[in-house]
């Protein structure tokens, strides 16, 4: 496997994340309590507590399987395949369905292993990029179709979108769709914020539902706010390819853990609750960012997710490191600069699913003063 940079966020957040007060640009949600969890739930305390900690399935336990592919319309247990956190998905299925010389189309800018793990397999990876427009950004389906002409082993897209906060309507959706079937492109659909668009009526069907060549990845980590679980799964109608993907998960974690799969079923029975006080948590946070952001002016301009939890704020005259930089030292509060994401150091990443995020605007207005 090819050299790789290192990760330029993991390493910010490695240095930062835990002696700063406060995030502002936290990707996930309000990390829930096992208590919290459970209650929710409605669950039994004493099932965990009886819960044996041995060796579970690779593919991940049958019940969890079945809640899983309750998630996704047409989908069976079989055709889903659980991972440690999301990370080891996407390298277990980039391994599995990557050699030397294919050509790999990443939606950027992105999470950077969506398109560096790629280019570590020996594969060409060929940027689809979002365009800034005045109002956020923007898809070039130009440039896609013109993409997708070159035959490509792999596309890859990740909505709602990490770190713009772009998501597409259902007839673009449908239409993206039409274009990777035409197309004959394996197609890995990042759905990490899956549950988190708005209302119902602006959810999209998983990838995994719409055409047997596409995988969805999900899981626990972002919209359901249990990330310390590391644990994440991918649905795929073409059995075939999940057991290969199977197989490399014997060279990594080679199952899950049985405490994780537990609470995993908990979570995805409390679904409805927790991902209605997440919306209702990002919108609220939405208002005061755009509070605060108008009464920055024009030294300030920013947009509201279409769906997850960020999205990008731009600074018309650049230097996001340097405010970053100020912001942290000053205020004890975490922003993310957009060179993390391989963009010009002009925009800042905000999160808005954290509980604290009205005091961490705070400490952003007091360090600018």
């Amino acid at each position: 496997m090819a050299a790789t940079r290192p990760f330029l966020l993991e390493r910010y957040f490695g240095r930062y994340e835990h002696s700063v007060a406060h995030q502002l640009s936290a990707s996930d949600c309000e990390p829930l309590t096992v208590g919290g969890l459970l209650a929710l739930a409605g669950a039994d305390p004493d099932e965990l507590l009886r819960l044996r900690l041995g060796y579970t399935e690779t593919r991940g336990a049958a019940a969890l399987r079945a809640a899983i592919a309750a998630f996704y319309p047409g989908c069976r247990s079989d055709d889903v395949l659980v991972a440690g956190a999301p990370q080891e998905a996407i390298l277990l299925l980039l391994q599995a369905v990557l050699a030397a010389g294919d050509e790999v189309v990443v939606l950027t800018p992105c999470y950077q292993s969506l398109k560096d793990l790629p280019a570590r397999s020996g594969a060409t990876v060929l940027e689809w990029r979002l365009q800034p427009t005045a109002t956020g950004f923007a898809l070039d389906w130009p440039a896609l179709a013109a993409l997708l002409q070159r035959q490509p082993r792999l596309l890859i897209t990740n909505f709602p979108h990490n770190p713009t906060g772009l998501l597409p309507t259902l007839d673009e959706w449908l239409h993206l769709q039409r274009l990777v079937a035409r197309s004959g492109a394996l197609w890995f659909s990042d759905e990490m914020y899956r549950g988190l668009a708005p209302d119902d009526a602006s959810e999209l069907p998983p990838a995994a539902v719409l055409l047997p060549q596409a995988i969805s990845l999900w899981g626990l980590s972002k919209s359901f706010g249990l990330p310390g679980l590391r644990l994440g799964w991918l649905v795929a109608r073409d059995r075939a390819l999940l057991g290969q993907i199977e197989q490399q998960k014997d060279w990594t974690s080679i199952c899950s853990n049985g405490v994780s799969e537990l609470l995993a079923q908990y979570a995805l029975a409390a679904a409805p609750a927790i991902l209605r006080q997440n919306r209702e948590r990002i919108a609220g946070n939405g208002a005061r960012m755009h509070a605060f952001a108008a009464q920055q002016g024009a030294r300030l301009r920013w947009q509201p997710p279409q769906g997850g939890p960020v999205s990008l704020a731009e600074l018309p005259g650049g230097n996001a490191t340097a405010l970053a930089e100020r912001v942290r030292e000053r205020g004890s509060a975490l922003l993310v600069p957009s060179p993390l994401f391989d963009l010009d150091d002009r925009w800042l990443r905000i999160g808005l699913g954290r509980a604290d995020f009205a005091a961490a605007l705070a400490r952003w207005s007091a360090a600018l003063g």
